[in-house]
């Protein structure tokens, strides 16, 4: 008999199904396993999807060599398999919109007390915009925040070896399979990396760097963090997507300056014309996230506070329940906590006391 993380593997397989459908089916069915005695065309009504993804969910359930395949690959691998039911899965990524249901991981994942950054920029980097990240990367680390990064060449290399060159924590999200490292020059980067911190894909082990994947990763850095530094983005960059993902999620957006005659320049200037908060140094992204020291005598916050700080918006406001659900700890837990970061100044009770972060970030063009 199939175990929840098996069926969610089996799911996780089926390509055209987003993590959103399978939240509705979910729902629907009351768990994994009353999806899994569904039939094609209850699959199809429940879960708002076309008759051919319906029957492509019914005929990967029976797919136990293909499941074989994957559990045998993670092994080779030494990669761990993490889904949305398992205590380990990073408490920040369930509050985005569309958390992945399953995470394949190498190394280990953050606690839920650890504070992350995502740093990225563009591909095709300036010696300028490689040295900033790598700084940055490297101050970050050496004060303790994990660095995100998507592994790609330009900006996320110089980012993640900074923070190794620190000795801290460092996590790849891939937009492939961990068998499948890309860029596969830096497969030594990513071990590397998996001994230092995580790297971490929500997509199956053997899975192709396709182009679509890339985007769609970007929610993961984002989702991981507590905000997202761009460093060198063109007009057109898959940093500026994770910038927007970061914004839907709450997150707080930064971006370095750059030559005003540099294209790589062009997406960063337009970030800080919409409010992103300007880098210039380390301290200015641990002092909007409130993670620079404290005044001497000042308390520091417990692991269930960071736990309960993360899962709080810098944006949108939420009620104590929805922090309790995607925190884990508790509604009544949860409502002290609450209260005692706001008395430290680290959020701000609203109407209906609902809760949102203190600080700063960018607006949307809506």
């Amino acid at each position: 008999m199939l175990t929840n993380r098996e069926r969610f593997m089996l799911l996780n397989r089926v390509p055209p199904l987003s993590s959103a459908a399978l939240h509705r089916l979910l729902v629907a069915f009351g768990g994994v396993e009353g999806l899994w005695r569904a039939g094609a065309e209850a699959l199809q009504q429940a879960g708002r999807i076309s008759p051919a993804l319906a029957e492509r969910i019914a005929q990967a359930r029976s797919d136990e060599a293909g499941l074989r395949e994957e559990l045998a690959l993670a092994r080779r691998c030494g990669a761990a398999i993490v889904t949305w039911e398992d205590d380990a899965y990073p408490a920040p990524l369930r509050s985005i919109a569309d958390p992945p249901p399953v995470l394949y991981v190498k190394g280990a994942l953050a606690s839920d007390a650890e504070c992350a950054v995502a740093i990225v920029g563009s591909r095709h980097a300036s010696a300028y915009g490689l040295q900033c990240a790598g700084r940055l990367g490297y101050d970050l680390a050496l004060r303790g925040v994990a660095v995100v990064s998507g592994l790609a060449r330009g900006i996320d290399t110089a980012a993640h070896e900074g923070a190794l060159k620190a000795g801290g924590r460092t996590l790849a999200v891939l937009g492939s399979g961990l068998a499948q490292v890309y860029p596969p020059e830096h497969e030594p980067l990513a071990e590397q990396i998996a001994a230092q911190g995580a790297v971490l894909s929500e997509y199956p082990m053997a899975m192709s760097p396709h182009a679509l994947n890339f985007p769609r990763r970007n929610r993961i850095i984002s989702g991981l963090s507590l905000g997202v530094v761009v460093v060198e983005a063109a007009q057109r960059s898959g940093a500026l997507i994770t910038a927007d993902c970061a914004l839907e999620q709450g997150r707080e957006v930064f971006a370095v300056p750059g030559p005003m005659t540099a294209d790589t320049s062009a997406g960063t200037h337009r970030l800080l014309k919409q409010g992103a908060r300007l880098v210039t140094s380390v301290e200015d992204i641990l002092e909007e996230l409130r993670l620079a020291p404290q005044p001497a005598g000042a308390a520091p916050l417990t692991q269930v506070e960071r736990q309960v700080l993360a899962c709080v918006g810098g944006r949108a406001a939420q009620d104590i329940d929805t922090i309790a659900a995607t925190s884990g700890v508790g509604a009544s837990a949860a409502s002290t906590v609450l209260l005692q970061l706001e008395l430290k100044g680290f959020v701000t009770q609203r109407q209906g006391k609902r809760f949102v972060r203190k600080a700063h970030g960018v607006t949307s063009d809506t």
